[in-house]
């Protein structure tokens, strides 16, 4: 094990990337847009909400409940499955030249019913899954995800409401080094349990791959005719929510292994998910080098927004 001392600079660490991580999505979103935009594509978004709430969580706990793997990683693949709302997902759609206000009314969203969920539901899945294992209270699991997360989150987005000139070249600063906070946090991590990460070869890296893979497939169901936003909402489902993942193992569940198998499935599932959207990026530049038929006029996109 670590050094108390070590373990309190990678808590902090983690903690520092989830409030700036927050604080300046906040400081990028305008919510009333984004809002509006959630409730005129509402059918899309019930649609996306039952897969990242139900459906998936449901198959990856299963998928818990019947590998043969330690308890603690068990743990972890409730956390994982039960944390939505990624925040690196709107620039990873970004990147892919997906429909980024979807990606973004969704993340929104998704962020506030994973802190109201995962305080009832979390307890429960672990214990359903591993007997036995210590069950916190609602309120325990709460308010660390109310702190760390939703709070910078408003303060974020009362700012940019407030004081919109003032704080507009914030994000960028703050981007830096909430990245070097993740990096720093994730390396630290790696170093002070690298037996750990030995020992979990076989159960945390093929649920690395099992769930932005589920993720991907039942994201590109959610919209089948628009493919930028088949993009956005298979990218939205793959990649979970590491800043809440941070925080529920930082506070709740401080099992070593259950970490451990939060960070390689997280971290896994962002590098397959930016190599698909590379992979996308360049097939969408390809689409549109090509030339069409001597005398004719290119035809424009008229994909309709509607899913």
């Amino acid at each position: 094990m670590p050094s108390n001392d070590l373990l309190v600079v990678i808590n902090s660490l983690g903690l520092l990337f989830a409030i700036l991580n927050s604080f300046t999505l906040g400081l990028r979103f305008r919510v009333g847009r984004t809002l509006e935009h959630f409730f005129q594509n509402w059918r899309l978004a019930v649609r996306a909400l039952l897969v990242n709430f139900v459906v998936l969580p449901a198959l990856v706990i299963g998928f818990a409940a019947i590998v043969p793997v330690d308890a603690d990683i068990k743990i972890g693949f409730c956390i994982v499955a039960l944390a939505a709302g990624a925040p690196f997902a709107p620039a990873i759609t970004r990147l892919a030249k997906g429909d980024v206000a979807t990606s973004e009314s969704l993340f929104l969203v998704m962020v506030v019913v994973t802190v109201v969920l995962v305080p009832f539901v979390l307890p429960l899945a672990v214990a359903a899954v591993v007997p036995g294992v210590a069950h916190p209270g609602i309120w325990t699991v709460a308010w660390p995800l109310l702190a760390f997360v939703i709070a910078p989150l408003l303060i974020g987005c009362l700012m940019r409401l407030r004081y919109d000139e003032a704080v507009s070249g914030w994000a960028r600063p703050l981007l830096i080094v909430q990245l070097a906070g993740l990096v720093l946090y994730v390396n630290l991590f790696i170093f002070a349990f690298t037996n750990l990460f030995v020992a979990v070869w076989w159960g945390a890296y093929v649920a690395a791959i099992v769930v932005p893979a589920l993720g991907i497939a039942l994201g590109s169901l959610i919209s089948r005719r628009n493919a930028p936003i088949r993009r956005a909402t298979m990218i939205t489902t793959a990649q979970r929510s590491i800043t809440g993942a941070i925080v529920v193992t930082i506070f709740d569940y401080t099992q070593p292994l259950a970490n451990v198998s939060v960070t390689v499935i997280n971290t896994v599932g962002i590098v397959i998910l930016l190599i698909l959207a590379l992979e996308w990026r360049r097939a969408r530049s390809r689409e549109h080098s090509v030339p069409g038929p001597a005398g004719a006029t290119p035809a424009r996109e008229t994909a309709s927004r509607a899913p």
